[in-house]
């Protein structure tokens, strides 16, 4: 039987601090399932951590200036 704590089993999501919008700041990666603060939201996933990684690079701002 697999356990289901694996994270390889487990995917990863995106979370962001925006909490409207699509204008994503702030990402980061965290494992599926896994308590995050509420000043975040998932924005994408679940997914492999390699996927969740590649869309962060392509859609989230890191929150410097425009």
């Amino acid at each position: 039987m697999v356990d289901k704590s694996d994270e390889r089993l487990r995917g990863y999501v995106v979370i962001s601090t925006t909490l409207e919008g699509d204008d994503y700041r702030d990402c980061k990666v965290v494992p599926y399932g896994e308590p995050y603060p509420a000043i975040y939201r998932q924005v994408f996933g679940p997914d492999s951590e390699k996927e969740c990684k590649q869309w962060a690079a392509r859609n989230c701002d890191k929150g410097g200036p425009k």
